[in-house]
């Protein structure tokens, strides 16, 4: 049925398409589709896309045309990572039907010349949309009003201080029927890792919420001021989104909850970055700290990482191919890596001469490594890596 329904629409979608031909000198309609099934694309790749227009609308432009109008692609609703944050894009852009835009874009690939051109969004970006301008993406008064008196019922007090705790779990996957390869097994993490990290936190002041899609192994730490939300029967896609606009920042091991966080301009510790290639680097919301990279027994340095092929590995697999492994922090070195960045942002991110000096080194050294593709890609180096991290490894990390 499906088959016979898209026939009939292909000769209506022609037509379409030979008018907008037609008047391409005067408008261009583009199309725009977001990775809607994976939570960090589907909150960054609009929120980048929009930053970055409203910053380009600034500069001055003499030409009346052609005028732009995009087109955007959230998906089904049943694929989508978040169907609340899907909703609230489709409030913001031009979203018809996905599957009206399917046929258009069916048809414009049998019709090559008929073809609408496709938008390349990403969630890196190399002119930081972030570091420029505020959240394009935001929630009304209603909802945050409602966001309270759910976290108030949860027993989140919304006035303390909130900490977003994003831990990768494999058995998120699993729990969709999909299967990681072993060699994922370098972006999980046993969530314990994190006990000294979040009863520092709680003693400095703050609320730990662990965040997560509800399949995740528990983490029953039982702690004034801990919150096991990811397995709660509280959570939602609504709190999920509510949330990352509410904290105060996030640590993270680098997976989809912590871009939300980005979206809305909140600052991320990254522990333990795996793959630099994916690591956030053109957004001084980023402080990261890497694992230890051994290449057939010898450590390597981040010159060493950066200007080779490690640096933009992608691919787990190549890992095990190009003998590397890589020893992760201890629960303690992690906590210390928090509190350094905590007392940054608590200091209003003030840091020493001393600090400044390294992490402009190690930028400095990235930036050569990663050459042009890497500014293609990142911009600049704007991220910072962990100042704890960089005092205690910079003779060798450095080097």
């Amino acid at each position: 049925m499906k088959n016979i329904a898209k026939s009939f629409l292909q000769l209506p979608a022609i037509l379409v398409l030979v008018v907008l031909r037609f008047i391409r000198p005067f408008l261009r309609v583009e199309i725009c589709v977001v990775a809607y099934h994976r939570l960090g694309h589907l909150a960054l790749e609009p929120e980048l896309f929009l930053s970055l227009r409203d910053v380009k609308s600034c500069q001055v432009d003499s030409k009346w045309f052609p005028k732009q109008i995009y087109v955007w692609n959230f998906g089904p609703k049943r694929a989508q990572a978040n169907n609340f944050l899907a909703s609230r894009w489709k409030s913001r852009l031009f979203a018809p039907p996905s599957w009206l835009i399917g046929v258009l874009q069916n048809t414009g690939d049998k019709f090559s010349k008929l073809r609408l051109k496709s938008v390349q969004l990403s969630i890196y970006g190399p002119e930081n949309g972030l570091d420029f301008s505020a959240p394009r993406l935001a929630l009304l008064d209603e909802e945050k009003r409602n966001g309270n008196m759910q976290l108030e019922e949860f027993g989140i007090n919304p006035d303390i201080p909130i900490v977003c705790l994003v831990n990768r779990d494999g058995n998120h996957y699993k729990s969709r029927g999909e299967i990681e390869r072993e060699d994922y097994s370098l972006l999980n993490f046993d969530i314990s890792i994190f006990d000294l990290t979040v009863r520092s936190l709680v003693q400095r002041g703050y609320q730990v919420v662990r965040m997560g899609a509800g399949s995740e192994k528990p983490f029953n730490l039982a702690l004034s001021g801990y919150f096991d939300y990811a397995v709660s029967k509280n959570r939602s896609e609504f709190l999920d989104v509510y949330l990352a606009s509410l904290c105060k920042f996030a640590v993270s091991t680098q997976t989809g909850p912590d871009a939300l966080c980005l979206a809305f301009r909140k600052p991320v510790c990254y522990i333990d970055t795996v793959r630099f290639s994916q690591m956030f680097l053109g957004t001084k919301l980023a402080c990261w700290s890497p694992v230890e990279i051994y290449q057939s027994g010898e450590r390597l340095s981040l010159r060493e990482i950066s200007s080779g092929e490690i640096g933009w590995i992608k691919d787990l697999a190549d890992f095990k191919r190009m003998n590397i492994d890589v020893v992760r922090s201890s629960p303690e070195t992690i906590d210390r890596y928090v509190r350094g960045f905590v007392e940054c942002l608590e200091n209003g991110l003030a840091i020493s001469n001393d600090d400044l000096a390294l992490i402009a080194k190690a930028n400095e050294i990235l930036s050569v490594g990663l050459g042009d593709k890497g500014r293609m890609k990142f911009g600049n180096i704007a991220a910072s890596l962990n100042p704890v991290f960089l005092r205690e490894n910079s003779s060798w990390f450095l080097a």
